[in-house]
């Protein structure tokens, strides 16, 4: 067997020979032949070069995904007959601090681009990033919140500034608030600059960012790009980061056709034209479209305008192309007064035509007691009814008395000389009382007191001088006493005093009893106010949403087109043909004009501290509208048809705002602002429903206190009513304490208000009974009229007068 030796461990291993050692410098470039050296000569680890192998890996694959989905892009924009070009992107620098120097950071930013002296006194600059992506570039101060707003609603990116020199490592109050408004709006695709980095000492910079960067991520988490703008090597980065960042889609916005216009001129006809970009979905020309702070318009025409912004790859290849400059613009779409939808926000309700049934028994026993007086022109029916308390008799000739009677009377009754003097001067004069006849119906005060019906009279009397669904008289309007009284609803809510003085029965005549708040059955179309003859309701709200926006994207005029749009009957402008600030034309889907009942669920902002009563006048933001509302709150209660009216919009509370207003198609953020200069951020919320059938009931609580125990069960409550015929009124409704326990009202105890009461078990003497009331409110009024609608009241006022004199 043949022997072969193994060398171990210890075996001698001579140096490999190395090749051009000895070879000159000339040789030794010769034969590298323009190679590049991967390494410093250190050797790398097989996990060192395994890592590196991994990075280089993931980068080519992000380069190939990023250059297959702008390919996918473009294919795709070409199957939906897009524009080549999309429309620029609108970039809005906003400070967050005092020292930003917002004119420094924009101009230098479009340094490179050679803009003239006359466009960069623009608010807005369009310029050509690369061959096919654009931005339009603007700046607005964070002190500025009502244009603030504007431009928001309209930016794909935000640049945050932040002066680094002068930060103190919170935002001011001011800019908190800007933060807020934005993410309430929707946020937009961001980045923070950081100003006057250079100028902070060495040691002191990474602390600085890392600790700027941790509170811009507190806020907008998404968003991790935190750059510094100083240097034009920085401004050129930023200018690749905005070129290539992803755009968030901002639904709400997408919904509806939008421009940013940047021109607005009269045509020779004395119409309004409009010129921009389409953006967000497709524009027809038979839908509204509305201008913010001017009002809803029709279209007459679209056209596709010649874009000033395009880029360079653009133009030379337009320039190839033998286009005459002279030729009309292409109309993309245009409609006739026909097809074009309607203008009416709310519908004018017929006062003369009244719901009539046919009478019944005790209708007719009542008409019985209807008598007619005379009395003087302009009298009331109740004031009218003192007359027939003076004189005690009903008879129709007799209701009043000519002048010798009344001669008569006073000197019988010792008139003063000072009252016969003037009543002497006004019978020389030859003036004389207009008398008409007023029907008085007499059974309303039977079984009554003389006491009570004064009472009745003078809350009559005060009810018609305020507000129906405003009857808490007991609030003063003291402004120094209403934080105390907000403080007090939040203790004790709904709980109102008993008056002393005035019967329960006819304080709180509109309210009623439910045996259960939830389950109860309460008619939604009962006792509506003329109002809701106003406005518009649907069969089924989804349905007709989806079919508006099917009807929207449909529409022939695609996003990222430049046209130009001309109004029906717009106004005469005398703005110049270059714009100073942003002006937003919003499309409208269809019924999105109409007034209805709008219910928006609403938040207080942390940094109001004010009271904020129902029906008081806030400022609303809803999607690209603006307008004063009148809102009421109330609680929305799950699985119940009815939620319960708040008199003040509470901190920490998710409370509802109902208001009638234009249609809106959810999704639509809300920001309330105390006024239109928008500096008070009062809540942010958005769009529940909108629904005229959402009951809201106010709640009144009656309480009263155990006056004695009869047995275990047995007790006698005082201080909830101050008359017997207030217990017999509300005897059927239940009873509840504030421990829990349930009972009923068995019997009235003499006649200052006391009652027997019957409860499920024993009760505690320090325990409180309550009684529910409830009645239904309705949102206030406070939309302009048509012409016509006034035309209307003015008709029947005169018809009344008239009938009045006849």
């Amino acid at each position: 067997m043949e022997h072969r030796h193994r060398s171990g461990p210890l075996k001698q291993q001579n140096k490999s020979f190395k090749a051009g050692r000895h070879d000159s410098k000339g040789t030794i470039k010769r034969r590298a032949a323009g190679k590049v050296e991967t390494n410093s000569g250190v050797r790398q680890s097989v996990k060192a070069s395994a890592v590196v192998n991994s990075r280089q890996h993931e980068m080519r694959q992000k380069q190939l995904k990023q250059s297959q989905s702008k390919r996918a892009e473009s294919i795709e924009r070409a199957r939906l007959g897009l524009p080549e070009l999309a429309a620029p992107r609108i970039v809005c620098i906003i400070s967050l601090s005092e020292g930003v120097n917002m004119n420094k950071l924009k101009s230098n930013l479009l340094s490179k681009f050679e803009l003239s002296a006359e466009e960069q006194s623009a608010f807005l600059n369009t310029v050509c990033l690369t061959s096919k992506v654009r931005a339009s570039v603007m700046a607005c101060d964070f002190r500025e919140v009502n244009r603030l707003m504007d431009y928001i609603k309209l930016a794909d990116i935000v640049l945050f500034a932040i002066d680094a020199q002068t930060f103190t490592g919170t935002l001011d109050q001011v800019a908190e608030r800007t933060c807020s408004v934005i993410k309430a709006q929707g946020v937009p695709s961001s980045m923070l600059l950081l100003q006057n980095l250079d100028k902070v000492p060495q040691k002191k910079k990474n602390d600085l960012k890392k600790q700027i960067t941790t509170l811009y991520h507190f806020h907008f988490p998404e968003e991790p790009k935190v750059l510094a703008a100083d240097t034009p090597e920085e401004h050129a980065q930023i200018l690749r980061f905005v070129e290539s960042m992803h755009i968030n889609d901002i639904q709400w916005r997408n919904y509806r056709p939008y421009l940013l216009v940047e021109k607005m001129e009269n045509d020779v006809s004395g119409n309004l034209v409009v010129t921009g970009f389409v953006r967000g979905n497709n524009m027809s020309a038979k839908q509204v479209v509305h201008l913010p702070g001017v009002g809803d318009f029709q279209i007459a025409k679209i056209e596709e305008g010649c874009d000033p912004h395009e880029t360079k790859y653009k133009r030379a290849k337009a320039a190839g192309q033998t286009m005459a400059m002279d030729t009309e613009l292409k109309i993309l779409d245009q409609s006739t007064p026909e097809e074009r939808d309607t203008l009416q926000t709310h519908n004018i309700p017929d006062y003369n035509e009244q719901e009539q049934t046919m009478p019944t028994n005790e209708e007719i026993a009542m008409a019985a007691n209807r008598k007619k007086v005379l009395v003087p022109k302009g009298t009331s029916s109740y004031q009218a009814s003192w007359y027939l308390d003076e004189e005690g008799e009903g008879d129709d000739g007799e209701g009043f008395m000519d002048d010798e009677m009344m001669e008569n009377a006073a000197d019988e009754d010792g008139m003063a000389e000072g009252d016969e003097e003037e009543e002497t001067a006004a019978q020389e004069a030859g003036e004389e009382e207009e008398l008409e006849e007023l029907e008085l119906n007499q059974d309303k005060w039977k079984g009554k007191t003389k006491e009570d019906i004064e009472k009745i009279k003078e809350q009559e009397e005060q009810d018609d001088m305020k507000d129906g669904d405003d009857d808490d008289d007991d609030e003063s309007e003291d402004e120094v006493d209403e934080k105390d009284r907000e403080q007090n609803e939040f203790e004790f809510p709904d709980e109102v005093q008993t008056p002393e003085n005035f019967p329960c029965r006819v304080r709180y005549s509109k309210y009623r009893g439910l045996k259960s708040f939830r389950s109860s059955p309460w008619d939604a179309m009962e006792n509506l106010p003329i109002d809701y003859a106003r406005i518009f309701q649907f069969h089924s709200f989804n349905q007709s949403m989806k079919a508006s926006i099917a009807i929207q994207d449909k529409a022939p005029v695609k996003p990222d087109t430049y046209v130009r749009i001309t109004l029906v009957n717009g106004p005469i402008t005398t703005a110049p043909p270059v714009l100073r600030e942003p002006m937003i034309l919003s499309g409208l889907m269809r019924y999105e004009n109409k007034v209805s009942v709008l219910h928006f669920a609403v938040e207080k902002h942390r940094s109001h501290d004010d009271v904020i009563k129902s029906k008081e006048e806030v400022f609303f933001h809803i999607g690209f509208r603006k307008y004063s509302a009148n809102p009421i709150y109330s609680i929305s209660a799950p699985n119940c048809d009815k939620q319960k009216y708040e008199p003040y919009l509470f901190a920490g509370r998710n409370s509802v705002a109902t208001i009638f207003a234009p249609i809106t198609f959810p999704p639509a953020p809300l920001l309330v602002f105390r006024d239109s200069s928008c500096e008070q951020l009062v809540a942010t919320g958005h769009l529940l429903s909108v629904n005229p059938d959402r009951i809201i009931c106010k709640r009144i609580i009656l309480t009263g206190r155990i006056a004695k125990a009869l047995s275990r069960k047995f007790v006698t409550i005082r201080d909830m009513f101050y008359y017997p015929e207030d217990i017999e009124w509300f005897k059927k409704i239940e009873l509840y304490t504030k421990y829990g326990r349930v009972g009923h009202i068995k019997e009235s105890l003499g006649t200052h208000g006391r009652m027997k009461c019957l409860f499920d078990g024993k009760m505690d003497q320090s325990d409180t009974v309550c009684l529910n009331l409830y009645k239904r409110v309705y949102p206030k009024w406070v939309l302009p009229l048509s012409e016509e609608e006034l035309q209307a009241q003015q008709q029947q006022k005169q018809q009344i007068q008239n009938d009045m004199e006849n």
